[in-house]
């Protein structure tokens, strides 16, 4: 057996002891031996060295566990001669002469001898392999093929469908399956046909019968293909051998095609991919139990749970069927989990949604999505197969809000059920096709030690703010889309203290305090009738009357920011919000702007004196070139001069330069302005150490 062939692994797993596996192993192999020119029995088991010494009735010589250490040192040329060969011709190797010997051989050390034997032999035979642990699964991947054996009775039917429900829940290929039916001519013994149907159409690639010559091979310590040559057991066993070189050719040539699309996918092979993936999704809309499921009007984790177990049960039944070109496990499992994905979640963004280094997505068209990861934006591989199938995931995201998104309302805001923002907006305002933005919500609580870490600010910045916070200072954090301000505010939010009473609002809720007494309330959109929306300004209103010791607004994008100056000038001190703006300085033309989209006819100068007298601090987050986020300024609202709102800088941060891997390096500076209200922190016991103020620290 030479080039594509060479090499090629037959797998013996499974099935309950005293069915004949090794015995199976030692005469097939030996069949093997007289069709090609170099076989090999592995038994993976150590104790399959003293069964071979008994059935042979010699010194099976060295065992892997010898040379496993060295076993690099060997290649295709200098392996042959080190095993011993058994009078059939057939090459044995075995694992180990002792239990401890064989703990000491790992796994990676067979796997690396398993790549050796395909090279320097035309067939490996395994016998001993069992269970489901890691090494198990790799040499059934490197397994031309699997055998089965199987005793035709209750028992061992039980013990073969679960073996081949494993295999399917682990995504392997039926072809990947050859069942071997023993002592199949026994009284009472269950037919072929019937074991085939009962185990899930599985072919019967061999009935072998009771071999009555059995025990007098074993006593002359010999294989019964060579001493009962003519025996139907013998004949039985040629004709498995013949059937395994006919799907061997064929399952071999396909394992290359495969190995070579993936290494470089053809246009055909994507087409191809596509296909699969459009006849299985026809077929699963077909499934009465499914959609039953999935028309469910409520649906609780633990239902999405099962409905994802059983699509994905389905899936991987109808892939066997569609697609059984699909040999290499890994090809077929992805596969499977894209369609589940596609059915029931969000597609090709599962995986993305998944990643947690990946903290935004960004949908532009059904060909391009791009990524944040760690900073920084990228092109991602992944792509929808069509501008429905995308409108699909929208509209799967919107539905359950009670929101809709179709030509009359072509764009929504709204967010996943871990709290992930989203935004979609479809033709005709996306003229490539429907776009979808989601900015992903982090499941792990960031701290200031973790911002510090990061480089966000210094500890003594951290402590300033902190301070500023626990003495009831009013706080606006600045900066642009996806600076790190919501992350910011969360973090600085932290610090109110555990007895008082804090009331959120949000378009979507994203703050997640660590303290016990808050109420979180977030705005909602008009209904499919255009009625009943609640917007930020209704909820900062109603708030006013829940007796809140803070508000806390996630976002001020419009009238609400009147409704907020007036709520930190009317006895709520210390409430904080964020605002879209560039500088601080554009922060208060960004807060006068606002006032007066509230519709209030106030003069300039007036919304002006509003709000140097509620924000006391305006905090300066930025996103810098690198995709790094910092906190750039810290500024006090001074007061009024010449109609004018004045600010003045405590810290700031200045940028010197790039280090050799384009990472922005600068300096965390103070100004040498003391704000000051440090002095009424100090009053109400709140220390701050005067040393942070000192310029160029």
């Amino acid at each position: 057996m030479t080039g594509e062939n060479a090499g090629r692994i037959i797998c013996i797993h499974g099935g309950k002891a005293g069915e004949g596996k090794s015995f199976l192993a030692q005469n097939l192999a030996a069949v093997l031996a007289r069709q090609y020119e170099k076989v090999l029995l592995f038994d993976i088991d150590f104790q399959g060295r003293a069964e071979h010494k008994i059935r042979g009735n010699f010194s099976p010589g060295n065992t892997l566990a010898d040379i496993a250490g060295q076993i690099s040192q060997f290649d295709e040329n200098t392996i042959h001669g080190y095993f011993p060969v058994t009078p059939s011709g057939v090459t044995l190797a075995t694992l180990a002469d002792s239990e401890q010997a064989a703990m000491g051989v790992a796994s990676q050390q067979i796997l690396k001898a398993l790549q050796l034997f395909c090279k320097a032999y035309d067939v490996i035979m395994i016998d001993g392999l069992q269970g489901w642990d890691a090494l198990t699964l790799s040499v059934l991947d490197m397994s031309a093929i699997s055998l089965l054996v199987c005793s035709p009775d209750l028992v061992g039917l039980k013990q073969e469908r679960m073996e081949i429900m494993k295999y399917r829940e682990l995504k392997f290929p039926a072809a990947k399956i050859g069942l071997v039916l023993n002592r199949a001519d026994v009284a009472d013994a269950l037919q072929k046909q019937d074991l085939e149907k009962t185990l899930s159409g599985h072919l019967v690639l061999a009935a072998l019968p009771f071999e009555s010559h059995a025990t007098e091979a074993l006593n002359q310590h010999t294989e019964i293909v060579t001493l009962f040559p003519n025996a139907a057991y013998t004949k039985a066993l040629k004709g498995l051998a013949k059937t395994l070189e006919m799907s061997a050719g064929r399952q071999l040539s396909e394992e290359a095609e495969i190995s070579e699309s993936t290494a470089k996918v053809s246009a055909t092979a994507k087409i191809n991919r596509i296909e699969i993936k459009e006849r299985i999704h026809a077929l699963l809309l077909d499934n009465s139990e499914i959609k039953a499921m999935a028309s469910e009007a409520s649906r609780t984790q633990a239902s999405q749970a099962v409905l994802r177990e059983k699509v994905e049960a389905v899936v991987t039944s109808l892939m066997a069927m569609e697609a059984p070109e699909l040999t290499v496990r890994e090809e077929r499992e992805r596969l499977v989990q894209e369609v589940v994905d596609e059915a029931l979640g969000l597609g090709p963004l599962e995986d993305l949604i998944r990643d947690p280094k990946v903290t935004e997505i960004m949908v532009n068209h059904k060909d391009q999505i791009y990524v944040e990861r760690s900073g920084k934006l990228e092109l991602c591989e992944k792509h929808f197969l069509s501008d429905k199938q995308l409108m699909t995931v929208i509209e799967r995201i919107v539905a359950p809000l009670g929101r809709r998104i179709d030509e009359s309302q072509p764009y929504v805001d709204a967010r996943l059920a871990d709290g992930s923002r989203v935004n979609a907006i479809i033709p005709p305002l996306a003229l490539k096709g429907p776009s979808l933005t989601i900015r992903k919500f982090s499941k792990q609580r960031l701290t200031v030690d973790d911002l510090i870490t990061f480089g966000s600010l210094t500890e003594e910045w951290a402590a300033f703010l902190g301070a500023c916070v626990m003495g009831r200072k009013n706080m606006v954090i600045s900066g642009g889309t996806g600076s790190g301000k919501t992350t910011l505010l969360n973090i600085v939010a932290s610090y109110i203290p555990d007895n008082e009473r804090i009331v959120t609002v949000e378009d979507a809720a994203e703050l997640n305090l660590p303290q016990a007494h808050v109420i979180t309330l977030e705005s909602r959109p008009a209904n499919i009738e255009g009625k009943g929306a609640i917007t930020i300004r209704d909820l900062v209103r109603n708030c006013l009357r829940m007796r809140p010791d803070r508000i806390v607004v996630g976002e001020c994008r419009g009238g609400e920011a009147l409704d907020m100056l007036q709520a930190m000038n009317t006895g709520h001190d210390g409430s904080l919000t964020t605002a879209h703006a560039n500088s601080p300085k554009d922060t208060i033309s960004r807060l006068e702007t606002m006032v007066l989209m509230s519709g209030m006819d106030l003069p300039v100068r007036a919304i002006r004196e509003q709000i140097a007298g509620a924000v006391h601090l305006v905090v300066q987050q930025s996103r810098l070139q690198d995709g790094s986020r910092r906190v750039t300024e810290i500024s006090e609202v001074t007061g009024i001069s010449d109609g004018q709102v004045v600010l003045q800088d405590i810290f700031s941060y200045k940028q010197t330069g790039l280090d050799k891997n384009k990472k922005v390096i600068g300096t965390f500076q103070a100004t040498g302005y003391v704000p000051p209200f440090v002095k009424e922190l100090v009053v109400q016991g709140i220390e701050i150490d005067p040393r942070i103020f000192k310029k160029n620290r």
